[in-house]
């Protein structure tokens, strides 16, 4: 199935969670956060979170300064 992440499209497999995802791409959970259809997961459902095909995920990341 295809997930779009930031308007870029990746390869997943069916029934994966955002947890999962996530891990598979190398990223750490620290620092950032991630919307679907514009509405941002909380950390703790992200392995409740399933995605499904043509999901469109926004990932944003923390950055600090001033």
């Amino acid at each position: 199935m295809t997930i779009i992440l930031n308007d870029k499209p990746y390869e997943t497999d069916e029934g994966m969670s955002l947890a999962a995802f996530i891990e598979r791409l190398g990223l750490r959970p620290q620092g950032i956060a991630v919307a679907i259809d514009y509405e941002v997961v909380p950390r703790d459902r992200w392995a409740d979170t399933i995605l499904s095909d043509h999901m469109e995920l926004m990932l944003i990341h923390a950055v600090s300064g001033g």
